[in-house]
């Protein structure tokens, strides 16, 4: 009896797996925009859900306390700053809604009395000071939260941990003890033998509108580099010019010419390496920190540095005149509203509306459709 041999198989040629790999490869390359796009919008969602969270612990807390929370509190540093009452190293409004943002036992550890990261608060109050909570970071910057982003070198402090900013509005005043917005700076002028006082606000003070008012933004926290668009910002000593205001409408050609200034200050490079310390702590109440203003429109693409503060060369960009809202997600950034609302506000949004949506009381006519 014979059999009959079946033929070897036949395997692929060079070419013919070269051909494959390169089919799959071409595959991946089309798939990998869909799935970070995918991803991306997961990010973006995540981010909307904190700042409705945050709104809605606004707008508890306004229950609760008849006002929406302080800008920034008075607390006492003591040792060799004295006995006396700081808001330099003091509390933010984020700190104060902690029990309305499912936060009881973070806020309850807190000692409210004393500073965060001066004199004996910053050993008292370090591990609330220096906690990240997922309600402060946005999914889309990979930097919040870790040693990545900018680190205190003075205080040995971990990378930044807060993208959500309560609005001064149209105030470039970073100690103004009042705003245009829903939230006051509230600093204090102790030195001068200023009067140490805080303002807060509530939904009677806003006479323009919930809806249309800027109650919280975010923006990605800086890092330890120069000039990363968005990350960095811009400090140096500018003879006096400080572009202050209490509200930009009544100086605009000042307010306007300051912006010019830090834009070309950016561009040719001219400003001593700053710390860029956007976002440091969502503990602590300086613009930069926790607070912003709505001056430069969102991840401006022709001012894209994160804030500008032109009385402090080589110093940290926090406390700055200018301190913008940005984002990682493309073409503008989430914005809550003191409806408890949370919008996405495109970068191509026009000053004069971008302007209008940070005052609370200043009657401008705002249409729907031009944002």
């Amino acid at each position: 009896m014979t059999t009959k041999k079946r033929p070897a198989g036949r395997g692929f040629t060079l070419i013919e797996l070269l051909v494959v790999i390169a089919i799959i490869a071409v595959l991946i390359a089309l798939l990998l925009p869909a799935v970070q796009s995918a991803r991306e919008a997961a990010r973006r969602i995540q981010c909307t859900n904190n700042l409705k969270q945050i709104g809605l612990a606004l707008h508890n807390y306004h229950q609760a306390n008849g006002s929406f929370p302080l800008g920034g509190t008075t607390a006492v540093a003591g040792g060799s700053f004295g006995p006396g009452e700081q808001t330099w190293g003091s509390w933010s409004a984020q700190a104060l809604m902690l029990p309305y943002l499912e936060q009881g036992p973070m806020y309850n550890s807190a000692n409210f009395s004393l500073t965060t990261w001066i004199g004996v608060g910053q050993y008292i109050n370090a591990t609330v000071f220096n906690a990240n909570l997922a309600a402060f970071l946005c999914p889309s910057d990979g930097l919040a939260g870790t040693p990545g982003s900018f680190v205190n070198s003075q205080y040995s402090f971990a990378g930044s941990n807060n993208n959500y900013f309560g609005s001064i509005g149209t105030t470039t005043y970073p100690s103004a003890q009042t705003a245009t917005g829903i939230f006051a700076p509230g600093t204090s002028n102790q030195s001068t033998g200023g009067s140490l006082f805080h303002i807060v606000y509530g939904i009677q003070s806003v006479t323009d509108g919930t809806s249309n008012t800027v109650a919280f933004a975010e923006a990605v926290v800086g890092d330890n580099n120069h000039f990363t668009p968005f990350r960095d910002g811009i400090a140096w000593t500018n003879s006096g010019a400080y572009y202050q205001a209490f509200d930009a409408w009544a100086r605009q050609s000042y307010i306007l010419a300051g912006i010019q200034k830090c834009a070309m200050m950016w561009t040719t490079r001219q400003n001593a390496p700053a710390q860029e310390d956007k976002g440091w702590r969502w503990a602590s109440p300086m613009t930069g920190h926790s607070l912003f203003n709505t001056i430069v429109t969102p991840s401006s693409t022709q001012n894209p540095w994160s804030g500008c503060r032109p009385d402090n060369t080589g110093g940290p960009v926090s406390d700055g005149q200018y301190e913008n809202a940005n984002s990682l997600h493309p073409g503008g950034c989430n914005v809550g509203f003191a409806d408890g609302s949370v919008k996405f506000i495109k970068s191509s949004i026009s000053m004069t509306t971008w302007w209008s949506l940070g005052t609370k009381a200043s009657g401008e006519v705002i249409s729907s459709d031009s944002y």
